[in-house]
């Protein structure tokens, strides 16, 4: 991705945003791992990412809109040598224009009182966006929910505006740089799962699949975006297994769901393998049930339609096969055995935003992942692919990654 993209984003935000006023975003910074020097891996807002490109601490960023006139300016920290010896290189002012394309690169002391001439020049500014997401109470306040506090004490007249539907409005539909930076993760998670599959035997430890998998992407320069879950038998039968620390017995599956990253922008993509390399009758009854619903999955999703729509429709067929099986008498019953949602979108973020009415919109990215767990049997199974929907149509573009039964089969020979 180039400055021209994320000059683009800028543009469409300020067409969106109300006139006489100014939006704020925070790069973020890093958090320190307890007692330690050491700081836990830094981790760059999104949505600061989305305007700038830029990808460090301590960054800020003003977009300013007053009649015809909008501003850019980027706030950055001014070179420390100390800290360019023990740490890493600092980026300068030339160096954040050419990434951002924004004409206006100040240090980071020069923030207040720029921000301060907005209130008040030329004309009083009425609106201050500030984001803020869904957070639970006992979460630490966020820099922008801090500095909201600090712009409603000093200017009372000024409205806070959460710049939350903005954002879930400019960054569902992909551009086509940022499909192409999301096939990139999807092509190195099809990558790693097929390097995993060919060394997958049984006796192998949860953790040394996690091993192998992470290795793969670290060898082409990426990595997880999240935490991979490597469940062998009965672990997974919990969606969120993460303790990878029992063998993969032969006779078992493991669920792998895992991604990549490319540029901050990720891949999530499930599949199920046999740890012997052959799915036994019964898990080969059950991982079709699977892949029939996932079938059906793809097929009904679409632009303009919901999640739960989705959803709905598979349940539906899991409805029908399992009481086929035996395993349910009565069809409101599945929800013992799928207990999720059918999907979601994915992007800068691994759940991208999404407006409270879980919309597939023109131009997402979204995952299809139904899924059954029966704990009874000691058995999880879950596929999951990576779609791009457009008004045209959907492109899995996950589809190469073997998930038929007898594609995985034989990927494990």
């Amino acid at each position: 991705m180039n400055a021209e993209c994320f000059t683009a984003n800028r543009r469409r935000f300020f067409d969106r945003m109300e006139d006489c006023s100014a939006a704020v975003f925070f790069s973020g910074h890093y958090r320190r791992d307890t007692n330690d020097q050491l700081a836990y891996p830094f981790s760059v807002d999104r949505n600061f990412y989305y305007f700038t490109g830029i990808d460090r601490d301590g960054f800020l960023l003003i977009l300013w809109k007053y009649g015809s006139q909008t501003t850019a300016q980027l706030f950055i920290p001014p070179v420390d040598a100390h800290y360019e010896k023990w740490q890493a290189r600092m980026l300068r002012l030339k160096e954040a224009a050419e990434i951002s394309g924004i004409g206006q690169v100040l240090y980071r002391y020069q923030f207040e009182e720029e921000f301060a001439k907005k209130m008040f020049s030329p004309g009083i500014c009425k609106n201050v966006y500030l984001f803020t997401n869904i957070a639970e109470m006992h979460e630490p306040l966020t820099p922008s929910q801090v500095f909201a506090r600090r712009v409603s004490a000093l200017y009372p007249s000024v409205q806070i505006l959460n710049s939350l539907p903005l954002m879930t409005e400019l960054r569902n539909p992909k551009s086509p740089e940022e499909i192409e930076e999301i096939t990139r993760a999807v092509n190195l998670t099809g990558g790693a799962i097929e390097h995993v599959a060919g060394l997958l035997h049984p006796g192998m430890w949860e953790y040394q699949v996690k091993a192998h998998y992470i290795h793969y992407l670290s060898l082409q320069g990426s990595g997880p975006r999240f935490r991979s879950v490597i469940a062998a038998g009965k672990n997974a039968t919990v969606l969120h297994y993460n303790e990878a620390k029992d063998p993969c017995a032969d006779g078992d599956m493991v669920l792998m769901d895992v991604g990549a990253v490319s540029n901050w922008y990720v891949s999530d993509v499930t599949r199920t393998l046999p740890v012997n390399g052959k799915f036994t009758e019964k898990q080969r009854i059950v991982y079709d049930i699977v892949y029939e619903a996932l079938e059906i999955a793809l097929g009904t999703i679409r632009v303009g339609i919901s999640e739960n729509e989705v959803n709905a429709a598979v349940k539906k067929h899991y409805g029908t096969a399992l009481k086929a099986i035996g395993l349910i008498d009565d069809p409101q019953e599945v929800e013992r055995y799928y207990f999720h949602g059918s999907g979601h979108p994915i992007g800068l973020d691994l759940h991208d935003l999404r407006d409270a009415e879980k919309t597939v919109t023109d131009g997402c990215v979204h995952t299809v992942e139904p899924g059954l767990y029966i704990a009874e049997w000691g058995m999880g199974i879950r596929i999951e692919d990576n779609v791009l929907v457009t008004a045209s149509g959907v492109k899995n573009l996950s589809d190469h990654i073997p998930k038929k039964a007898n594609d995985i089969e034989n990927m494990m020979k």
